[in-house]
């Protein structure tokens, strides 16, 4: 994520939650007979739903990994299409939790706080407790060998029971393996006898259906090597339940499928288009729709935005607004009233999508709609900000300088005099940095500073050769990603002229040093010569504009800036054209066509450059090629 440092707040959320990977299939679901096996991989992955109110459909998958605890993957509504590092990034974006993962970290605070318990300090006054229990006591004091029978509010309390337990954190990972299985085997087993019971009321039997698609999400990320068996009982589970002649539990079943094809659009399946909006609509026109049927209808809204068809997005959007507006559930209502904002930011996106990709047209229409939106906002309301900052760098990186600077004498016109004297100087200092990055192209270029041993760092050096400068920190992780991708570039034309130098920001030198003890870069790295202008204070970083990492500025043989920022894919694709045109490359791409781009009809993001990825590919079922025709 590329985030300005000096207004250090969070990208712009709905633009890029467009182009953000996304994770749909958050329902869960399986079969009556969940497979007994051994677990592959150790976690602790509890899960809470309560028996009245499960678990939202829209529970993220989450990663089982060897630790204590499970994150859920990156809120869609925070990730950007070119992705860049702040230091004040580091600590102020972390991932939300969400649904079972918010449950499983709850878990393990409260097995680690057995454990906590478990020594007491006598001598401070505070009893000696007795150890926790091991994952076989625990077993076996919940009875995990018998599932019970009972009434509907009976099993549904039982399996709310069984995923807010604590997993021991003293059990060895194949004994927590094996009991995390346990525990989501027995919350099948429950859903089932209640949804075979014949005084289930409707809600009930919804309530067993979420929990047994919760418990199958979760065994499907316990699990890995099984998880394709569990994923096709799951929606095979899915597929029969869809039949009921329960409203409540086939619409629930239908939504769920649906989510399930609308993750296999997003990963490429064009086949899909039609089906996805047809059945999206009649999401929103059943009229017993809630705020689930809100969601899915959203997510589709957004997947459709992600891959370029914004026209979509904002005909799902509208209708969703037309249908839900003054609907009786005040949250549903409430949702509802947000939406005009959602549209509007979706319009700008298909314009920024529009303008980069060599429509003329549309960069004065991305100004005019961006005027627009800030007009319905309150003076205090720094998001049109930030949303000026995120497009303003897409533009760089897009190679519409002209259409960047206009973005940024922007923010200088609507913030310019705001209230606030810090937002003020921030804004200025934005504005000032832009102007010296769009102002790099065709003009010479200098590296200056010592080399790491503390000699002076010689730029004449690279006279006659293609060379890129990389800024980057030990602190951005971004930044180790793509010098990954400039290490293969560099081996490969290295031969034909291509060179490397890195200008290193940070700010501690004991941090850069623990780099280099284990880390080796085959070109040489600058650093500042003076001492109290280090970090983003580097007088080369100073001189670019540079206030986001990584930042690369690509250097002709006469000693000019070609271009700024060729990451990923872009810059092999630069050096190709560049050295079958020959040092005339230089005046050629300096102000490059739209041909020099990749067209791709609805990119967010330059051609290698924060592409974002689809989801996880989700297995085909028997309504992957058909309308669900949701509501009838």
């Amino acid at each position: 994520m590329r985030v300005r440092v000096l207004l250090n707040k969070c990208c712009w959320s709905a633009v890029f939650a467009a182009s953000a990977g996304l994770t749909l299939a958050g329902c869960g679901g399986g079969e009556a007979n969940p497979p007994a096996v051994s677990i592959e991989q150790s976690g602790n992955p509890a899960a809470s739903a309560p028996a009245s109110t499960p678990a939202p459909i829209h529970q993220p998958a989450v990663e089982v990994t060897a630790s204590s605890s499970v994150e859920a993957p990156a809120n869609p509504a925070t990730a950007a299409a070119t992705q860049r590092t702040t230091p004040a990034q580091l600590t102020s974006t972390q991932q939300p939790q969400a649904g079972g993962a918010q449950a499983a970290n709850m878990a393990a605070q409260g097995a680690a706080e057995m454990q906590i318990n478990a020594g007491g300090n006598p001598a401070a006054g505070q009893p000696e407790l007795p150890p926790p229990l091991t994952a076989a006591e625990l077993a076996a004091e919940m009875n995990l060998d018998n599932v019970p029978d009972g009434t509907p509010t009976e099993l549904l309390t039982y399996m709310n029971n069984l995923t807010a337990v604590p997993f021991p954190d003293n059990a060895t990972p194949q004994e927590l393996r094996q009991f995390a299985t346990k525990v989501y085997s027995n919350v099948i087993t429950a859903a089932d006898k209640l949804l075979v019971s014949q005084g289930a009321t409707s809600e009930e039997r919804r309530n067993a259906v979420q929990f047994k698609f919760n418990a199958y999400e979760m065994l499907i990320q316990i699990l890995p090597n099984q998880a394709e068996q569990i994923r096709q009982e799951r929606i095979q589970f899915a597929q029969n339940i869809a039949q009921s002649n329960d409203p409540e539990v086939s619409r629930f079943a239908r939504l769920f499928l649906f989510e399930q094809m609308l993750a296999q659009f997003a990963a490429g399946e064009p086949s899909l288009f039609q089906p996805v909006l047809e059945d999206a609509r009649y999401i929103i026109e059943d009229p017993n729709a809630d705020i689930m049927h809100f969601g899915v209808a959203e997510n589709a809204a957004t997947v459709f935005a992600r891959m370029g068809h914004t026209n979509e997005a904002v005909s799902i959007l509208t209708m969703m607004k037309n249908s839900f507006t003054g609907a009786k559930d005040e949250k549903l209502a409430a949702r509802a009233a947000e939406l005009d904002d959602m549209i509007m930011q979706y319009k700008i996106l298909g314009t920024m999508m529009a303008a980069a990709n060599g429509n003329e047209a549309a960069e004065d229409q991305l100004i005019a709609a961006v005027r627009a939106w800030i007009a319905t906002k309150p003076k205090e309301d720094l998001e049109p900000l930030q949303m000026l900052s995120t497009i303003e760098m897409q533009m760089e990186d897009y190679r519409k300088m002209q259409l960047a600077r206009k973005l940024a004498n922007l923010m200088l016109e609507f913030y310019g005099n705001h209230p606030d004297p810090q937002v003020v100087e921030s804004v200025k200092v934005s504005v000032s940095n832009a102007e010296k990055r769009t102002g790099l192209i065709a003009k010479p270029f200098v590296v200056e500073g010592n080399n790491l041993n503390g000699t002076p760092f010689d730029w004449s050096q690279y006279k006659g050769k293609w060379v890129l400068v990389d800024f980057w920190a030990t602190w951005c992780p971004i930044c180790i990603e793509e010098m990954e991708n400039i290490k293969q570039v560099y081996q490969k034309y290295r031969a034909k002229g291509f060179e490397v130098v890195s200008v290193n920001l940070d700010d501690d030198p004991r941090a850069r040093s623990a780099f280099f003890q284990s880390n080796a870069l085959p070109w040489p790295t600058v650093i500042s010569a003076d001492p109290d202008n280090t970090g983003f204070g580097d007088p080369n970083a100073q001189r670019c504009g540079v206030e986001a990492l990584p930042f690369l500025v690509f250097v002709g043989p006469d000693g000019t800036v070609v271009e700024i920022n060729p990451r990923g894919e872009r810059l092999e694709e630069l050096l190709q054209s560049v050295l079958n045109q020959g040092a005339g490359g230089v005046r050629s791409l300096s102000n490059p066509s739209v041909g020099v781009m990749q067209q791709v009809p609805g990119a967010t993001a330059p051609a290698g450059r924060g592409q974002v990825s689809p989801p996880q590919q989700v297995p085909s079922t028997a309504d992957a090629d058909v309308s669900l025709k949701v509501v009838r």
